[in-house]
């Protein structure tokens, strides 16, 4: 039976692209391609086996998502990779993530890698695994610099915790967890979550 795959990009055009590679692969199914303000209970309706999605859509994933959904999630790579710790890993394989993409990878790659997560195996390039194992923080102290809970708030944003997320768990209020988020930023001289999270190098410990 062919692998049913959904792919989930933020540009239609890269979807498009991922389409055409695995296309002509009898063995692949693309169910559709769904962009940005994608309604993954829609998705679900199809019963995928491997959602294909890219970074920006990853992070707009409810916050049950991977609960009591059996679609697994075959992520694609990029620059962000030089940030991912082996604590988001473990953040991420909880929400049903199967395996990452290596951005140079190839349409054979490509064909092989939705096979073997939805087979229920996980898929990372020998580099990408390398590059977790031994990655150390470019600027390690950069933390130091943070109030105890703006660690705690930066820690959850590395995990990929959304605003409404880290207010649950720190108990308290949305506003007050953008204040922190701005106040980190400044701090550290960034401008969003994902250079947060370069500038860390990995989920900081609480």
């Amino acid at each position: 039976m062919p692998v049913r795959v959904a792919i989930v990009c933020y540009s239609q055009l890269l979807g498009e692209a991922l389409k055409r590679l695995v296309s002509g692969e009898r063995e692949i199914n693309i169910l559709g391609i769904f962009g940005e303000g994608v309604d993954f209970k829609e998705i679900s309706k199809l019963n995928p086996d491997v959602m294909l999605s890219d970074w920006d859509i990853y992070q707009t994933l409810p916050e049950n998502f991977g609960v009591d959904c059996k679609m697994k999630i075959l992520l694609i790579g990029g620059r962000w990779m030089n940030s991912v710790s082996p604590e988001w890993l473990d953040f991420f394989i909880s929400r049903g993530g199967v395996g990452i993409l290596p951005a140079a990878t190839d349409s054979p790659s490509l064909k092989k890698a939705l096979k073997v997560v939805s087979r229920g195996e996980f898929w990372l390039g020998r580099k990408s695994m390398s590059q977790i194992l031994s990655h150390q923080a470019v600027e390690r102290n950069a933390s130091g610099r943070l109030s105890e809970t703006e660690k705690k708030v930066a820690a959850f944003i590395c995990l990929g915790c959304r605003n409404k997320e880290i207010a649950q768990k720190l108990n308290i209020s949305e506003n007050t967890v953008k204040s922190h988020c701005n106040r980190i930023y400044k701090k550290l001289g960034v401008s969003d979550r994902l250079q947060l999270a370069v500038r860390l190098g990995r989920a900081p410990h609480l």
